[in-house]
């Protein structure tokens, strides 16, 4: 006897009713690896003593001389950010026995926060620093603490990625700035300039195996530095910014994340969930700080 040919389509649909997340950066990479301030009102500025030589004395009983310290000012001015999110009165009526997204919201604001203080600090590291005794002069970050997209340490210059001769390079530049070496040194790059590492032909079998390692996840450091992996560094026509730093190189402002859950009578009674933050961030002194130019196609 044949089965009934109109039971499927009274099959039922199985709806999940929880919410799962998309990929995405989760936590701050970088929070934990900058000077951490919390700057009360809207702006503050930090007062630096610049480098003072001794002399030799040439006569007996001389005058004393007088050597005026160089001083500057820094300044870290945080700006606000917010994400709201609204919930129409009906939604949790009519999305039946599927959870209104409330505490998954919450989380995924959080993560929002956490990556917003990434690109804070990213922005900071090499892009325009405040300087002057009113916070008005701009100071860049010069030529001499960045290494081109195109550096070879010998031969005919071009583009390339991620190359143990630029990660040389950085090293050289932060050394001869006299960087304190006990100071933890670090690498933002992203997973393109890993795998450069690991494609290039200059490294030996140890420093293949270290990359691989660094690679797997195993271990986080090479050459001196350790390695952070962000996606967000800045990128520009294929050429991606990374960035070596110590932890005194750049001072960040968190006044904290407020999220809140209210109900805007002025939107019909829709929930609303926002959160909001200051943050900021600034270089406390550009020769603490290398950029490093890769090309992103190679």
């Amino acid at each position: 006897m044949a089965a009934l040919t109109q039971i499927p389509q009274f099959f039922v649909t199985e709806f999940a009713n929880n919410w799962d997340f998309l990929v995405q950066q989760k936590e701050a990479r970088l929070k934990d690896i900058v000077l951490v301030d919390r700057v009360k009102g809207k702006e503050k500025s930090y007062n630096q003593l610049g480098i003072i030589e001794m002399a030799r004395v040439t006569a007996r009983a001389a005058e004393t001389r007088h050597t005026d310290t160089p001083t500057g000012k820094r300044w870290l001015r945080p700006l606000p950010y917010d994400l709201a999110t609204l919930f129409d009165e009906w939604d949790e009526e009519f999305l039946g026995e599927i959870v209104l997204p409330t505490s998954e919201t919450v989380m995924g604001h959080g993560m929002a926060y956490n990556r917003a203080c990434d690109d804070v600090i990213i922005a900071a590291a090499t892009g325009t620093a405040y300087t002057g005794e009113s916070g008005t002069s701009t100071t860049a970050l010069p030529s001499t603490q960045q290494v081109a997209v195109d550096f070879v340490e010998t031969g005919t210059a071009a583009n390339s990625g991620l190359t143990i001769g630029k990660l040389r390079q950085a090293k050289y530049i932060l050394d001869s700035n006299e960087v304190d070496p006990d100071e933890d040194r670090f690498l933002a790059c992203s997973a393109k300039q890993i795998q450069n590492l690991l494609r290039t032909t200059e490294v030996t079998s140890d420093d293949y195996n270290t990359v691989r390692a660094l690679s797997d996840g195993k271990i986080d450091a090479f050459m001196g530095f350790k390695f952070i992996r962000s996606e967000r560094l800045a990128l520009a026509s294929n050429i991606r910014t990374c960035f070596a730093w110590v932890k005194s190189g750049i001072r960040f402002s968190d006044a904290g994340r407020t999220t809140r859950m209210d109900i805007r009578a002025d939107r019909s009674h829709s929930l609303q969930v926002r959160t909001t933050a200051a943050l900021g961030a600034t270089r406390t002194e550009e020769k603490k700080v290398v950029a490093i130019f890769a090309d992103q196609t190679v």
